[in-house]
């Protein structure tokens, strides 16, 4: 085995006991010391409640295809969607994605109506 490889181990294994709270986290840090490895710093691991590129713009739009809805109704239609979020964390991510999608000239607010630009009124 190459010695790269065997760093690229336990840096590994070193990521992995730090994420997962796991036992033995002195000893991975002992041999990769002995090895004269330098040791970055362990970003924790990403929050599986984060939702992947664009897909609150895909919930929200449709959510608003049948029509104008207030906030509310497109929360309800996002928590519907995505249960492992709390409702206020819903509330507050699809207020921030439609914001967004205003901005990019998507959605428009009507009184305390939301709706795709070119929908129906």
């Amino acid at each position: 085995m190459q010695e790269r490889s065997i760093d690229n181990a336990l840096l590994a294994l070193r990521k992995l006991t730090i994420r997962e709270r796991r036992e033995g986290l002195a000893q991975v840090e002992a041999l990769l010391a002995l090895r004269g490895v330098h040791m970055p710093a362990v970003l924790p691991a990403k929050r599986g409640d984060v939702a992947k590129r664009g897909h609150m713009s895909l919930m929200i739009m449709g959510a608003l295809r049948d029509g104008p809805k207030p906030l509310p109704d497109i929360v309800a239609v996002v928590a519907a969607r995505r249960p492992e979020l709390p409702y206020d964390v819903a509330y507050k991510r699809t207020g921030q994605a439609l914001a967004n999608m205003k901005h990019r000239g998507q959605v428009v607010r009507e009184v305390k109506f939301w709706r795709i630009i070119g929908g129906s009124s």
